[in-house]
């Protein structure tokens, strides 16, 4: 192993191809061939990414859920941290993230979803009310890319998904209740930012939002473990 610089960690050969990662395992630049001469001649160029390319929010410290239930039993108990009910299956490769809330609430349509999504995520999760409709999709591989590349750290939705596959190979997470192949309508019909009733909870715009493998949770404040 050679430190080639402070964001790459760890350098692997895979065939004629050199594959970068962080210390988090993370990949850090495309796949760079080059020959198969030995490599201590080898001569390539690669572009990293170091912390500063990355949007603020987007690499925000997961947090356990199961930690911030033990260290919070007195906000469990006033309402202030709520645990949604057990009903959303896990998408995209992060499987634990946080952030402030942003709501829309939307029915078999997806236009004002993706209203949002364009716009800078900031390490925000976004929340869709689709009123448990399993009937069509509201976010795809193209929407959920976007999330991505506009720094959302993920998205929570009351309906159904397609292209799983795309979703899963993206580097966000995801949380809905299954998967559909059918398209929504695009009639801009819906709200953002209003309360929405989710999985038992009550979940207002700007409230905090932790998840990870074992649920999710919500919460009136930022919390710290």
């Amino acid at each position: 192993m050679q430190v080639l610089s402070n964001s790459v960690k760890l350098a692997w050969v895979v065939g004629t191809r050199m594959i970068l990662l962080n210390s988090n395992n993370q990949l850090l630049s495309s796949l760079t061939q080059f020959s198969s001469s030995p490599l201590s001649s080898l001569q390539f160029q690669l572009r990293t990414k170091s912390s500063s390319d990355f949007p603020a929010g987007r690499h925000r410290a997961a947090v356990a859920t199961a930690d911030v239930c033990d260290s919070n039993a007195a906000l469990l108990v006033n309402g202030d941290l709520r645990a949604l009910d057990p009903i959303f299956k896990i998408y995209g490769r992060r499987l634990a993230f946080s952030g402030p809330i942003v709501t829309v609430k939307v029915f078999e349509d997806n236009v004002l979803v993706r209203q949002l999504l364009e716009t800078e995520g900031n390490g925000r999760v976004l929340v869709i009310d689709g009123g448990g409709s399993t009937r069509c999709a509201l976010v795809g591989g193209n929407l959920a890319q976007w999330a991505h590349d506009m720094a959302w750290a993920g998205i929570i939705m009351n309906g159904c998904i397609r292209d799983v596959d795309e979703i899963n190979a993206c580097d966000i997470g995801v949380r809905a209740l299954g998967s559909n192949p059918l398209k929504s309508n695009k009639k801009a019909v819906g709200d953002k930012h209003v309360p929405v009733q989710i999985a038992g909870t009550l979940i207002h715009d700007g409230e905090w939002l932790y998840a990870d493998s074992d649920g999710i949770l919500i919460s009136k404040t930022e919390l710290s473990v």
